[in-house]
């Protein structure tokens, strides 16, 4: 891969050719790692530039290069010789990430398998960033950002590798939802934490593999991460905002999430439960959508505002008919439907938030402009509406609210101490030597990160305390580009 170095810039840049083949090796080996520097994985083929891309490969292979705008990657250390022509040649990368190029470089990767398709002799354009740790973190989100882009990068893409976002993606993976009707599977509820994500893990897998992946990951339990926001600021109380737009809602959520995430006691909380209760929204808003549509006094247009205010107006209503409490959503998780109660209850709250809606202050005031004001938001959770027979068995009290609270943030944090000590075992004396070895290097080790060392190092059983420590270390480490050799 010949490559020419330019630039003082407080970094070394590259120009360099990759070989298709080799690239697309990298990606089926490592996968969504690969990606985790890009704002969004995977797009799927149906764009017109991943099209382009499989078309140009079957038609004009030797043009690709010249078709292609090509990637652009980083990494914290490079490796180069000479060529016998001169030219440099990179022999290896640490911490190697795309930051623009995903719907190339997977492509590239879809095709590899494809035994009709050759990437022999196709080349791609590469640059390569090669950016010291201390100005990483600085430095390669704005390259990601300012990179020219394929495809269209939201704001919502820049907040997916929040460990709030982790979290969720990896309990949803994990947790089942229950079987329903007369199904005799078990699904999952998939969080799309990168935009694409869903296509992507499904790219490469044979046909079998993949109608069993679709089984239990179902097209219809797909949550995006925005779809979180906008569910979540509803029930919180925040039609107005839910109302503004899914990439202003989400910013508004990104910045109550990060605030919670600082407090320990709101972190743990973020687990099995937290999850559950997301989806158990996440039912009755979509729910709320069917039946709106549905209802005889439904005049068209608008529905997403109503459902906004309709899901607010519900949570509210709970509040107060249970001086204090909430929803039971573990109730609606168990059920996996919002039931006819709970449907009854929507569809009358539905209407009185259309008729809000409707009757602005301002005569002509537009409808969507008045949905998104606080004023809009006070009116519509201060108006009363009628509640059905049966509401009150799908409440909780205050106490009750607020022990199931307390449980759930006592089982997270329980949960966060017992994976942190189990992990800390899975690894031998030699690896958290490693780990302490490459910290040491790259200065992130302060003196009460050294002492959590001892026991690690011994094979001994860590306290709590000590085991979260190590794992934020390797996890600075990892930022750093470390890989374990062990």
């Amino acid at each position: 891969m010949p490559a020419a170095t330019v630039g003082e810039a407080g970094y070394d840049a590259y120009l360099a050719v990759m070989p298709a083949d080799a690239l697309a090796d990298i990606y089926i080996r490592y996968g969504s790692r690969l990606l985790e520097g890009n704002v969004r994985t995977f797009l799927g083929r149906r764009g017109n530039v991943n099209k382009g891309i499989a078309t140009t490969l079957a038609k004009e292979p030797n043009r690709f290069f010249a078709y292609n705008n090509g990637i652009a990657t980083t990494a914290v250390a490079v490796t180069t010789k000479k060529a016998k022509d001169g030219s440099l040649i990179v022999i290896s990368a640490s911490d190697l990430q795309i930051v623009n190029g995903a719907q190339t470089t997977a492509s590239l990767a879809g095709l590899r398998r494809d035994p009709k398709t050759s990437l022999s002799g196709v080349f791609v354009p590469m640059k390569l960033s090669v950016v010291p740790q201390d100005v990483a973190e600085e430095i390669i989100p704005l390259i990601s950002r300012y990179a020219n882009s394929q495809n269209a990068v939201r704001a919502s893409d820049f907040f997916a590798n929040h460990p709030f976002h982790r979290r969720l993606e990896e309990c949803s993976r994990r947790v089942l939802a229950p079987a329903v009707g007369s199904s005799q599977v078990s699904t999952h509820w998939y969080y799309e934490r990168a935009r694409g994500q869903y296509l992507n893990d499904q790219l490469g897998l044979t046909s079998a593999k993949r109608d069993s992946f679709l089984r239990i990951n179902p097209k219809s339990q797909v949550i995006t991460k925005t779809d979180l926001a906008k569910v979540e600021s509803c029930f919180a109380g925040l039609p107005d905002i839910a109302c503004k737009g899914a990439e202003k809602s989400f910013v508004d959520f990104a910045e109550r999430i990060t605030k919670a995430w600082q407090d320990d006691k709101s972190r743990s909380e973020f687990g099995d439960k937290w999850f559950k209760q997301a989806v158990a929204k996440v039912i009755l808003f979509r729910a709320c959508e069917r039946l709106v549509s549905e209802a005889p006094w439904y005049e068209g247009g608008y529905r997403a505002q109503i459902v906004a205010y309709a899901s607010a107006r519900l949570a509210t209503l709970a509040h107060s008919e249970s001086n204090g409490g909430r929803l039971d959503y573990q109730r609606i998780w168990s059920a996996q439907s919002a039931g006819e109660i709970l449907e009854r209850q929507l569809v009358q709250v539905a209407e009185v938030m259309a008729g809000v809606l409707r009757a602005p202050p301002l005569a002509g005031q537009n409808i969507s402009e008045w949905a998104k004001q606080p004023a809009c938001r006070k009116n519509a959770l201060e108006t009363s509406v009628p509640t059905v027979k049966g509401l009150k068995n799908f409440l909780l009290g205050h106490e009750e609210s607020r022990a199931e609270r307390k449980n759930s943030q006592e089982a997270g944090r329980l949960d966060e101490q017992i994976n942190a000590v189990t992990a800390v075992l899975a690894h031998g004396p030699q690896y958290w030597a490693e780990v302490k070895e490459y910290a040491q290097k790259m200065r992130l080790l302060s003196s009460e990160d050294d002492k959590a060392f001892y026991p690690a190092l011994a094979n001994k059983l860590p306290t709590d305390r000590q085991a979260e420590r190590l794992m934020s270390i390797v996890e600075r480490c990892e930022q750093a580009g470390w890989r374990s050799t062990v």
